[in-house]
C-alpha cells in the first residue's frame, strides 16, 4: 500500500503557550499513528513565545519559515509572548481596528503570519510534495493564513486531502468581530470548495457551516484523560473556586456565580474566612474587575498564566471549577479546549452560560455527572446555584473535602482517542482515492 504522509500547516504550532496548540499536539500525536509520517511547517517566530513543555512533540520533522507580521514587530519592541500585552491591545481599543485583523482582504497582509508567511510556507510546502510525497494536508483556524497556504497547495496539487479544521466559526453572529458579514461568508465558501473534509469542535459549530460544506465532521477537544473511577475529595484548609483560563468580557460574565456569593455572605451562610477565588490566565485585571464589583477581591488568588500541567494541577485540587460560556437563541455548542480539562480533573463543574439552555452543552456535563448548567436567561437558574454551593460548601466544612465523582464510562466517548479514531474512519476513504491519483 503506498505511504499516506501528512503535511500541518500551523502558525501556532506546539509547543507555543496557546489554547489553539493543545487541540494541534493531540492532533498531530494521534496522526503519527495513523500516518507513515507527518511533516510541520510553521513559523520562525514560535521558539520566541511562551513554550509549553507539556506539549513538546519530539522527533518530528519542522520547517521553520521566516516571519514578518505584527507579532514580529512586538517581538522587536521587546515584547515575548504569543498574547498581545495590555499595552499593545490599545492598539485594538477601537472595534474597526479588532475587525479588520480578522477580515479579509486585510488577513493575506496584516494578520497572524502575513503575507510573507503564506507566500514562504506555499514555497515550502510544495517542494515537500514532491520530494515527500505528502497526500494529506492539515490546518486549523485561527489564524487564516494556514488555510490560505494549504487552499492555494490544492488548487496546486488537486490529489492532496485537505482536512480544515475550525475551532470557531470565522463569521460568528455574536462574537461580531469581522467588517463586512457578506464578503466574509463570501471569501469562506471559495476558500472552503476545495476542502475534503471540515472538522470542528461541537455540533452548534458544525450547524454554522452546514450551508458551507457537505463533509463537516465534529471532533471534539477530547480528555486528555479520564478521571478515575472512584470519587475525588482533595482536602483543602480552604473552600475554592477556581476559574483557568481566558476571559471574553463582551461573551462571557461570572456575575451570576458572584451574586450569589455576595449573599451567601452577606447572609452569614459561608465564613469568608473559608472562601478562596482562584484565577490562572492572562487576563487578571477583568477577572479583579468582576470580584471588585461585587466587593469580593478580598478573597482572590492570582495565579497568572501557568503551564497546562500546572493548570490541571489546580483544577483537580479545587472543590469547584468555574466555566464561563455564552449562547444565543439558534446558536450554541461552544466548547473550549478547558471544558476538556475540566472533565478530566473529576472535580465538580459549575457552568454560568449567558444566554439561554444549550441542550449540547448541558447533556455533556450533566448527563455524565461532571456538573451543572446556569443558563443566566432562565430566573430560577440563581436560586439553583445558590443552593448547590451552600450544599458543597456544608459538605467540604463537615470534612474539609467536596467528595465527587463523575462517570468515566459516560466520558470515554469524550477522550481524545475516541475522537481521532472517528476522524481517522471518516478519512479512510479518502486515503485511498488520494494512493489512486497521486
Amino acid at each position: 500500500m503506498p505511504e499516506r504522509k501528512l503535511l500541518i500547516q500551523s502558525y501556532k504550532f506546539p509547543p507555543v503557550q496557546v489554547v489553539g496548540a493543545q487541540r494541534l499536539y493531540h492532533l498531530c500525536a494521534s496522526a503519527r499513528e495513523w500516518f507513515d509520517q507527518v511533516h510541520v511547517i510553521t513559523t520562525a517566530n514560535r521558539r520566541l513565545f511562551p513554550q509549553d513543555a507539556s506539549l513538546a512533540i519530539d522527533d518530528l520533522p519542522v520547517y521553520e519559515v521566516p516571519t514578518n507580521d505584527l507579532r514580529t514587530w512586538l517581538l522587536r519592541r521587546g515584547r515575548v509572548g504569543a498574547y498581545l500585552t495590555k499595552e499593545d491591545q490599545q492598539f485594538f481599543d477601537f472595534p474597526a481596528l479588532r475587525h479588520l485583523y480578522h477580515s479579509f482582504p486585510f488577513v493575506r497582509y496584516f494578520g497572524d503570519g502575513g503575507y510573507g508567511y503564506i507566500r514562504r510556507s506555499y514555497r515550502q510546502a510544495v517542494r515537500l510534495v514532491r520530494e515527500e510525497g505528502i497526500t494529506h494536508i492539515l490546518t486549523s483556524y485561527r489564524p487564516w493564513s494556514d488555510h490560505l497556504v494549504a487552499h492555494r497547495l490544492k488548487r496546486r496539487f488537486p490529489h492532496l486531502v485537505w482536512i480544515a479544521d475550525f475551532r470557531d466559526f470565522p463569521v460568528d453572529p455574536v462574537r461580531q468581530d469581522v467588517w463586512w458579514p457578506a464578503h466574509q461568508r463570501l471569501m469562506m465558501r471559495r476558500l472552503l470548495r476545495r476542502v475534503d473534509v471540515l472538522t470542528t469542535v461541537s455540533d452548534g459549530v458544525a450547524r454554522h457551516f452546514a450551508p458551507y460544506h457537505d463533509r463537516v465532521v465534529v471532533v471534539r477537544n477530547g480528555l486528555p484523560a479520564l478521571p478515575g473511577g472512584f470519587p475525588s475529595a482533595p482536602a483543602d484548609v480552604r473552600f475554592t473556586i477556581s476559574y483557568t483560563g481566558s476571559i471574553y468580557p463582551h461573551l462571557q460574565s461570572a456575575d451570576l456565580l458572584l451574586g450569589c456569593l455576595r449573599e451567601l455572605l452577606n447572609a452569614g451562610q459561608i465564613n469568608p474566612v473559608h472562601l478562596e477565588l482562584r484565577y490562572a490566565g492572562k487576563d487578571s485585571e477583568v477577572w479583579h474587575g468582576w470580584l471588585r464589583r461585587h466587593g469580593l477581591s478580598h478573597l482572590n488568588r492570582d495565579y497568572g498564566l501557568l503551564p497546562l500541567r500546572e493548570a490541571q494541577a489546580l483544577q483537580r485540587a479545587s472543590q469547584l471549577n468555574l466555566l464561563l460560556s455564552w449562547s444565543a437563541p439558534g446558536y450554541g455548542g461552544i466548547m473550549t479546549a478547558k471544558l476538556a480539562h475540566y472533565l478530566a480533573s473529576g472535580r465538580p463543574i459549575i457552568t454560568v452560560l449567558a444566554g439561554p439552555a444549550d441542550p449540547e452543552l448541558s447533556r455533556l456535563i450533566e448527563q455524565t455527572g461532571a456538573g451543572f448548567v446556569y443558563p443566566t436567561a432562565e430566573p430560577q437558574s440563581g436560586e439553583q446555584l445558590a443552593n448547590f454551593i451552600l450544599d458543597a460548601y456544608r459538605s467540604w466544612a463537615f470534612s474539609g473535602a467536596l467528595p465527587w465523582q463523575t462517570s468515566p464510562t459516560a466520558l470515554q466517548p469524550y477522550t481524545w482517542p475516541a475522537q481521532m479514531d472517528h476522524l481517522w474512519q471518516v478519512l479512510a476513504p479518502d486515503a485511498v482515492s488520494a494512493e489512486m491519483n497521486f
